[in-house]
């Protein structure tokens, strides 16, 4: 029903293509962190235009000029026109007022602390003893199972 570039992460190609050529020419996780995070952010919405191009293209429909955007029904509303109020006031944002912005920020960084303690949680479940590989079951000279935030583990290494 919707053209493959609208249901394929498109817009994410080019910041992970820098992502990754920085990390390909410095090796280096901190630089790739900092640098090759801001291409990512800075070539995300420009990696809309070359998706979105094609949607101006005027076509005629039963004697009407209309663009593919219109003909698809797609909306593409910009944030503090009138027609985006419209939408917010029919919406359930008309309740957080002018905050919205604020709100979805502090969500976002909220789910980023939740995933951040998930991952932390997992890898000391299931990389347990990654140190001290050669002994059986994963478990260190003492018998015991030592995960990799152990402070014992530093002894057996």
């Amino acid at each position: 029903h919707y053209p493959l570039n609208f249901v394929t992460p498109g817009t994410m190609l080019p910041g992970a293509l820098m992502l990754d050529f920085t990390m390909y020419l410095t090796r280096n996780w901190l630089v790739t962190a900092l640098v090759g995070g801001a291409f990512f952010g800075l070539l995300f919405y420009p990696g809309n235009w070359a998706i979105f191009g094609p949607t101006h293209l005027p076509i005629v429909v039963e004697g009407t000029l209309l663009s593919m955007a219109d003909y698809m029904g797609h909306l593409y509303v910009r944030t503090g026109t009138p027609e985006y109020v419209r939408h917010i006031e029919q919406g359930s944002l008309r309740t957080f007022g002018g905050h919205t912005t604020v709100i979805a920020a502090f969500l976002a960084s909220f789910v980023y602390m939740l995933m951040i303690a998930v991952g932390l949680f997992l890898v000391e479940i299931y990389c347990a003893d990654f140190c001290n590989v050669g002994y059986k079951g994963g478990r260190g000279v003492d018998g015991g199972v030592h995960t990799a935030f152990d402070k014992e583990r530093d002894a057996h290494c």
